[in-house]
């Protein structure tokens, strides 16, 4: 599961939502794909700042994964729940598995959805001294990967 994050439109404040539409697009250069709904507050702060982090979750971060993707929590609640810092001037989760900061190359329309392809600007690990592996949403459940 993955966690995209960006600011605000106003660029002030960390804002963010649990997607399942992430992947790797290009080696050479770099790049990721995501797919975001039309009416996401996450959609409108990158369509105004042009980039965003993703943050990949550790098995034993499903917690993190529903709050993010709870729309009666508010943005505020979910950072403030949620350890954090910025890299790349993007909110990335301290303790995922991996942050990756992206720029984005361009949008396309997907129906109810925006397709965003992006280069991976950097990438760094979470603070966890134990790693992990991945946490993994399949069969309508929370699993990972063995």
């Amino acid at each position: 599961m993955t966690v995209v994050t960006t600011s605000t439109p106003s660029g002030h404040d960390p804002c963010g939502m649990t997607a399942s539409a992430v992947c790797s697009l290009s080696l050479d250069p770099l790049m990721a794909l995501v797919c975001l709904s039309n009416h996401s507050r996450t959609l409108a702060g990158i369509k105004a700042n042009g980039a965003f982090a993703l943050n990949l979750l550790r098995h034993d971060q499903a917690g993190i994964a529903q709050r993010f993707a709870d729309a009666r929590i508010s943005q505020v609640d979910r950072f403030a729940r949620t350890r954090h810092h910025e890299a790349d001037a993007l909110p990335v989760l301290s303790d995922a598995l991996v942050w990756l900061t992206c720029q984005v190359a361009d949008m396309h329309p997907g129906g109810d959805h925006t397709i965003v392809p992006a280069t991976v600007r950097s990438i760094g690990s979470g603070d966890s001294p134990t790693g992990g592996r991945p946490l993994v949403w399949h069969g309508r459940a929370f699993t990972t990967l063995t």
